[in-house]
């Protein structure tokens, strides 16, 4: 297994990956990884303290980025960081992730801390629990969402209603990047081509083809504190359709036999198990 070859900074395998793509953050990743750290050095499941590391991905920040990361490694031994040496994008730096991450299950989540670390450590429960994904929700019952632009917004739960009707699924938050997979099911996916936001449209469309098992957690969600996003609606709308499109020929072809996988064993293995030390 893939995990036994990439080890945290501490020498031993993760059970948990919390991966974070980031470009030019220098204002907002201390913050991030400090909350993160100090959540989970006292999250534990039924007793048992979830052993994890944080690993970020410099997308090519041309501010001050990679020397706040440089520093925090020296102080947080569960803190890993890489480069993505280009070309760049969001998707393209989760996907430099997804290659080098050490643990069981990775949880996808944002830079700017605008999702909780007590969310994050919800969509790893599922799994741990038996699930094969935790998807976060900005819109499920118990949610909320803080500082979403009016109209960023209605075409958000507009795309994400056609997505839903067009998958034949209840799921309402597909352009949700947040969202935890086993690593079976992310082996399962591959190999993936966005390189923009739209991979979590892909991400989240090629898991539900897969037939997993999933469990929705609502969660909280405010808009970034520092720095800008490099988010562009219209751009990002037409991306979204044909990533559908695209994540949908895949599928069939394969269900024809013309692109053709071996399976992937192991979706439905229990994932973790070991205890962090402190």
């Amino acid at each position: 297994m893939a995990t036994e070859a990439k080890r945290g900074a501490w020498g031993r395998a993760a059970v948990l990956t919390i991966l974070i793509p980031a470009y030019n953050e220098e204002g907002s990743i201390e913050k991030t990884v400090e909350a993160l750290v100090s959540h989970f050095d006292g999250a534990d499941i039924d007793g048992t303290k979830i052993d994890y590391e944080i690993l970020v991905v410099n997308d090519g920040s041309t501010d001050g980025t990679e020397a706040v990361l440089r520093r925090l490694a020296e102080t947080y031994p569960r803190l890993r960081h890489v480069m993505n040496r280009g070309p760049h994008g969001y998707g393209r730096a989760v996907r430099c992730g997804l290659e080098e991450f050490a643990g069981d299950a990775v949880v996808v989540t944002m830079a700017d801390g605008s999702d909780t670390p007590a969310d994050v450590a919800a969509l790893y429960r599922c799994v741990a629990k038996g699930a094969d994904c935790g998807f976060g929700s900005r819109f499920a019952p118990g949610a909320t969402v803080e500082g979403y632009p009016r109209l960023k917004l209605a075409i958000n739960r507009m795309g994400n209603h056609v997505l839903a009707w067009w998958l034949s699924e209840p799921y309402d938050d597909f352009t949700n990047g947040f969202k935890c997979y086993k690593r079976a099911v992310i082996e399962a996916m591959k190999p993936f081509v966005s390189a923009e936001f739209n991979l979590t449209v892909e991400m989240s469309i090629k898991a539900l083809q897969q037939g997993v098992r999933y469990e929705v957690v609502p969660n909280h969600w405010r808009d970034r504190e520092e720095g800008s996003s490099s988010f562009g609606i219209g751009r990002q709308v037409w991306l979204y359709f044909l990533t559908f499109l695209y994540c949908r020929l895949q599928f069939r072809l394969a269900r024809g036999g013309l692109l053709r996988k071996a399976p992937v064993p192991g979706i439905d293995a229990p994932v973790g198990g070991g205890a962090a030390e402190g």
